[in-house]
């Protein structure tokens, strides 16, 4: 299953500013939040985790809880960490406004039984 997701970099530094350490601790994993802390542009690292965590969500098609999903990256390439296991195949962009996510779930099954 494919999901994707687009956020305006803009609101998620509205939504940082509003709800500070909250909006941190609901959304991104401790190790999210100190590579935020660690980086010079962190309103762009926070939408491309969020962008990909509803992308990760869309693909599997259903609601999961924010902080399980972790996106990492390894050599410049993101990756997805869920309940123990890796996911690849994920892609993850920024424009001047907007942070773009793509994840492809594998291990999902289609309504026809087979995996996409």
């Amino acid at each position: 299953m494919v999901g994707i997701d687009i956020v305006d970099i803009a609101r998620i530094g509205r939504a940082l500013e509003r709800h500070g350490e909250r909006f941190l601790e609901k959304v991104l994993a401790p190790s999210e939040i100190a590579r935020a802390r660690a980086i010079r542009r962190p309103q762009e690292y926070l939408a491309g985790r969020f962008a990909a965590k509803e992308a990760f969500m869309k693909a599997s098609g259903r609601r999961l809880t924010w902080t399980e999903i972790e996106v990492l990256s390894e050599e410049g390439r993101p990756y997805i960490v869920y309940r123990g296991k890796r996911y690849d195949d994920v892609s993850i962009s920024h424009e001047r406004s907007y942070a773009v996510s793509v994840v492809i779930r594998e291990d999902i099954k289609g309504k026809e039984g087979v995996a996409l």
